[in-house]
């Protein structure tokens, strides 16, 4: 059975631009097939490593969190929280059991980067992109690209999400066909994302590429080469950018406006230009008040929070925007220690191996750690139950299991 349903991951980095419903349905699917094979073909083996251990330790708390919540709705996410854990597990069998799925889930990576660059690019120079969905507007003359997720502001999150497995996508192509020509495709094709995700304004999105960029470009034996003609290329490339679109270069130092840093003075009127508020504040006076929110729910329920998904009926807000603020409000102590504890153990392990020089299976890991640090560091974020984005979160755990076993 899993000769057949094993092919749906192929489809996953394609069916993930679709929006949540699809890819989601693809990882049910897998992951419920993937479970019953598991006792089928008796696969417990897979299960042995330290990720399983954590996740399943993680996934008691969540649903202890549950129990005690102010609100039944929290097992319908902590439950079904489960089959991540068994989807990584999935993801780790097929890339050691089918030879070439890592080049074939290679293949479907790059093939929806091109796309979507090709798009992105097309949205922005013509104003509408290849299914005629117009360049989204802040204001007049402040305009974004979004591409195939028209009104949603989620392509720089896909391509900052997604980059760690191009880039091992490139590295296990090249090393099949033994070319290192391919580097300078590769290169152009991930320099051409780097602009593209300053094209998105997503500020998040682009802090979590400028900081992977800055890792490979110090660390990669691959990427970028030569890599003073890049650093030229890419410094020439930003400035004209950000002078023939101002409005870019403003988005940039917006983040130090609204977290107070900055000061963007007075207006004719006498009111603060850009409606900036007046303080210091955490990123900005909204995330500031939902951290301050989340803080005093988790001081009221410090051992299991009040539950998964529960932050709104206590600060009328969607979420607290911040991974670690939603895990202490509604999961509490115990499920952050676990989240806390991971997050230093990848910084500790950056450091690591970015002080030491880096075989190929090295540089794999690299961008992989650097990609678990960038999911967990502690500045604005989606929903911590977001389905779209933990497929993204997930997904590239399972290529470390693999990587680590070889």
């Amino acid at each position: 059975m899993i000769n057949y349903y094993h092919k749906l991951i192929y489809l996953l980095p394609l069916a993930l631009i679709t929006g949540p419903f699809i890819p989601d349905l693809i990882v049910v699917l897998c992951s419920i097939l993937f479970l019953i094979d598991t006792f089928r073909l008796k696969l417990f083996e897979y299960y042995k490593n330290n990720f399983f251990k954590i996740f399943v330790i993680f996934f008691l708390f969540l649903n202890l969190s549950s129990i005690f919540s102010i609100n039944t709705i929290s097992f319908k996410y902590s439950l079904t929280y489960f089959r991540y854990g068994i989807f990584v597990i999935f993801v780790y069998y097929v890339l050691k059991n089918y030879s070439n799925s890592k080049i074939l889930l290679g293949y479907s990576i790059i093939t929806t980067f091109v796309i979507l660059l090709i798009d992105g690019y097309i949205q922005f120079i013509f104003g509408k992109n290849i299914f005629f969905f117009e360049l989204q507007e802040y204001r007049p003359n402040f305009s974004y690209v979004t591409s195939f997720f028209n009104d949603e502001k989620k392509l720089g999150s896909f391509l900052s999400r997604m980059l760690p497995l191009l880039l091992i996508s490139f590295i296990f192509i090249r090393k099949k066909y033994q070319n290192s020509n391919l580097n300078h495709f590769f290169s152009m094709i991930v320099f051409l994302i780097f602009f593209l995700t300053f094209l998105t304004t997503e500020r998040v999105s682009i802090f979590i590429t400028i900081i992977f960029f800055i890792g490979m470009f110090t660390k990669s034996n691959i990427f970028l080469k030569p890599k003073i003609i890049y650093f030229v290329i890419i410094s020439i490339g930003l400035m004209v950018l950000f002078y023939y679109h101002p409005h870019l270069y403003l988005k940039m130092k917006s983040i130090f406006y609204s977290s107070g840093i900055l000061f963007p003075g007075y207006t004719n009127q006498g009111t603060i230009v850009g409606e900036y508020d007046l303080g210091k504040f955490i990123f900005s006076k909204f995330h500031h008040q939902q951290i301050i929110s989340s803080i005093k729910i988790f001081l009221e329920n410090p051992l299991f929070g009040i539950g998964a998904k529960n932050f709104k009926s206590i600060a009328y807000a969607w979420h607290p925007h911040n991974y670690h603020a939603q895990v202490l409000a509604e999961l509490g102590i115990f499920s952050y220690l676990i989240i806390f504890s991971l997050f230093i153990y990848f910084v500790f392990e950056i450091l690591k191996k970015y002080f030491h020089s880096l075989d190929l299976k090295n540089e794999i890991k690299f961008y992989l750690l650097i990609a678990f640090f960038l999911n967990l560091i502690p500045i604005p974020s989606a929903d911590f139950f977001n389905n779209w984005v933990n497929i993204m979160i997930f997904l590239p755990v399972g290529y470390y299991l693999y990587i680590n076993e070889k």
